[in-house]
């Protein structure tokens, strides 16, 4: 059933570099251009503030899953625990596990370039256990 969630539809970036408090709001699997699997994490502050970030399936990229594992304590995997990530459908699934998750995201700044101009942009650089209680 549809939910009328008006509140959940507004957002805003943040405004500047820094570490945030969050919660995962949703968890969106899709695929590159080139077929590998991808998903994208949404992170809402309490404030309506909004940033997300893309975990490619790749083994170089696993250590941000077991960084954002370590930073979402509520997430119960053992350690030593055996995934097959090469499955896309593990993949996808174990990352929906961390939707409603709280945790802290740092965000910092990045210079990229379109169009021949240098544009300014914050970046996800780390995910950490919340300095604050859930909101």
């Amino acid at each position: 059933m549809f939910i009328v969630d008006r509140k959940s539809a507004e957002s805003k970036s943040f405004d500047k570099p820094g570490t945030y408090s969050v919660e995962v709001s949703s968890v969106e699997p899709s695929l590159t251009p080139k077929g590998d699997s991808i998903v994208k994490l949404v992170f809402r502050a309490a404030d309506g503030s909004v940033a997300s970030d893309n975990i490619l399936n790749r083994d170089t990229t696993w250590w941000r899953v077991n960084q954002l594992l370590s930073a979402c304590p509520n997430v119960q995997i053992a350690d030593g625990e055996q995934l097959d990530f090469s499955k896309r459908e593990i993949f996808n699934d174990f990352l929906a596990k961390f939707k409603g998750q709280s945790l802290d995201i740092k965000l910092e700044e990045e210079t990229y370039m379109k169009d021949g101009e240098a544009k300014k942009t914050l970046r996800v650089r780390r995910f950490q256990k919340s300095a604050v209680a859930p909101f």
